[in-house]
């Protein structure tokens, strides 16, 4: 019997000395699969519970999330984690060497290699659809568990096992395991130790630094829901008590300040967590900006959506909910307008305005893949109420596809003179593509092209942290050094551009022009901590017709 499933090893105890085993219901090797499944069991009873397989995955993709983060930030936990894992295959070895194992622990180390192996597959499924090379240590460190409990388990790699002529099929499944475990650790040994590039840091000073001057207040108002959204919601947002969260920037006692501009963020789909675009709001407010947060339903389920098959054609998609988060989002609207814009404000929100007003004909419009399309609602209701006349700025970030219905198209031919576009597609963008937000760009093409920007966010993998332009990227669970130079620089200047306009300060205005405008300043992105530059933004002015890579886009 190989080692490796052997409750002890063959080599280690003489046979003569031997106790007499006793009878075991199943070999300790089935703990390994039942590791496996016990490493999708949370996957699978999201599944059953009646979740898509993107929710289903999603706490899951979070929490690795946050693993890497955490291995990031402390190579202290990393190196601490390495010798914990090491540690214990150093107490199953010798623990297997010293005496005939109990039948628990066999099994409990074999469901380990389990759970190990099967998270290591979920790690690639979510590389393959969402991360594309984006974690580097959490792959390392559970390849080096693997391989320390594997060596714990099995001994040292071997294809036969002492006194034995032929090769055993166990000890080379032993074998390709541990070298498996080893290709998973080469890529981040760099890292470890120190030798891999480091990316540049956060702006410090300028577009992209710390939100300034003005800190913020943060509040929170529900809204009713349309009796049509209501009766096709479905149940897993119950605990979603929709509203619209207003953030005002604090203003000093002797400010001059009398008009702030507004800006209307969308989230993204099954996303309405405000806590995950707070740097997002920050940078707005922290200008000087109005700042209303929209939630609105993902969860709809109108007559029929479970056998229409969705059809998607220049950007466009013709889901039957879309129909219905337009009501809603226009009954969000409604709501800002009355207890923010109107004479008759909210209680809470006037005592903190005082004599200030906000002024939503400068505007700013944009949100994150769902929440960017649904964008165009925003504007075609904003257009209608007058909002948006003197500035406008449109920011679509990892932008998804938007309504077909003929009755949600908008109607751009209001935008102001001073109107900003920019669409941001993050280059390894799994989710959407980048196909939407070039054919969002031909909306605009009305404008002159300075003013109609697709940006292309390059992923680089020069170094560590690698900057991978994911769907998240312009998220508070994935900010990183690429966030704060292709993002949170762009997201200041909109609302330079945006506050001077609304005071009528050119100076400040045109700056903020230039400086989305100069393709240097634009695009560049920094350098890797050896001198070489990060890849930079690539900016189209007019992809699907220019840009032979988006030609199979049409």
């Amino acid at each position: 019997m190989d080692e490796a499933l052997e409750p002890t090893g063959l080599d280690e105890i003489n046979e003569h000395d031997r106790p007499e085993p006793k009878a075991r219901s199943f070999h300790p090797a089935w703990g390994i699969p039942a590791g496996i499944l016990l490493s999708y069991s949370e996957i699978i009873a999201r599944l059953i519970s009646g979740k898509d397989i993107v929710d289903s995955v999603w706490p899951h993709a979070v929490r690795s999330l946050e693993w890497t983060m955490a291995l990031r930030a402390s190579s202290s936990l990393t190196l601490s984690l390495f010798l914990i894992a090491t540690f214990g295959a150093i107490v199953v070895r010798a623990y297997i060497k010293s005496a005939i194992p109990r039948q628990e622990v066999l099994v409990l180390s074999h469901a380990l290699v389990g759970v190990l192996l099967g998270l290591i597959s979920i790690h690639f499924l979510l590389d393959v659809f969402y991360l594309r090379g984006a974690f580097l240590l959490l792959p390392t460190l559970m390849g080096w568990t693997l391989g320390v409990a594997l060596i714990g388990l099995g001994g040292l790699p071997t294809l036969r096992s002492p006194g034995e002529n032929s090769m055993s099929p166990a000890r080379l499944t032993h074998v390709i395991g541990v070298f498996f475990a080893a290709w998973l650790v080469m890529p981040g040994v760099p890292a470890i130790a120190g030798f891999a590039p480091t990316p540049p840091d956060s702006p410090a000073i300028g577009y992209g630094s710390f939100p300034a001057p003005y800190t913020l207040a943060h509040y929170r108002s529900t809204y009713t829901l349309p009796e049509e959204v209501v009766a096709v919601q479905g149940d897993l947002e119950d605990d979603v008590e929709f509203s619209v969260y207003i953030a005002l920037p604090e203003l000093p006692e002797d400010s001059p300040v009398t008009h702030l501009p507004l800006a209307v963020l969308l989230h993204g789909f099954g996303y309405p967590d405000v806590d995950a675009y707070q740097s997002w709001i920050h940078h707005l407010g922290a200008k000087g900006v109005a700042v209303a947060f929209i939630q609105y339903p993902s969860d709809l389920r109108p007559e029929g959506h479970d056998q229409h098959e969705a059809t998607y054609a220049n950007g466009t998609s013709d889901y039957l909910q879309h129909t219905y988060r337009d009501l809603a989002i226009r009954a969000a609207l409604d709501h800002v307008d009355s207890i923010l814009l109107s004479e008759e404000r909210d209680a809470e929100l006037d005592a903190h305005l005082g004599d200030v007003v906000v002024d939503p004909t400068s505007l700013w419009a944009g949100g994150h893949s769902l929440g960017a399309a649904y964008t165009f609602i925003t504007l075609d209701a904003a257009f209608e109420r007058g909002w948006g006349s003197h500035a406008l700025v449109v920011a679509l970030e990892a932008p998804a596809s938007r309504p077909m219905q003929p009755s949600l198209q908008p109607d751009l031919s209001r935008m102001p003179e001073q109107t900003m576009v920019q669409i941001g597609v993050p280059q390894d963008d799994m989710s959407v593509g980048l196909c939407p937000g070039a054919f969002h760009q031909q909306m605009f093409s009305s404008l002159p092209d300075e003013r109609n920007q697709l940006l292309e966010i390059q992923s680089d993998l020069y170094g560590f942290p690698r900057l991978v332009a994911s769907h998240y990227l312009q998220t508070d669970p994935a900010r990183d050094t690429l966030s704060d130079w292709s993002f949170y620089r762009r997201i200041d200047a909109q609302a330079d551009f945006l506050v001077a306009h609304g005071r009528n300060d050119t100076f400040t205005a045109d700056w903020a022009y230039q400086y989305m405008t100069d393709e240097t300043m634009l695009t560049g992105m920094g350098e890797w901590s050896d001198g070489t530059p990060v890849l930079p933004l690539i900016w189209h002015t007019d992809a699907i017709e220019q840009v032979p890579s988006f030609s199979a886009c049409e």
